[in-house]
């Protein structure tokens, strides 16, 4: 990944946008703005299921 998307990646990480929201760098009304310009991906989505392990005794 360059350099530059790697930073703009770790600018939408949650946590730094936590601390930039408890901070005051970043306000709600930013945060709001910066979510709706992300994509709607959902259609990428894949359904897992997860089956229980039975037990080998």
């Amino acid at each position: 990944m360059p350099q530059k998307d790697s930073t703009q990646a770790l600018q939408h990480d949650k946590r730094i946008i936590s601390r930039r929201l408890l901070s005051g760098e970043l306000s709600e009304k930013e945060l709001g703005s910066l979510l709706k310009k992300l994509p709607d991906v959902a259609e990428n989505a894949e359904e897992i299921s997860f089956e229980e392990a039975e037990d080998k005794q």
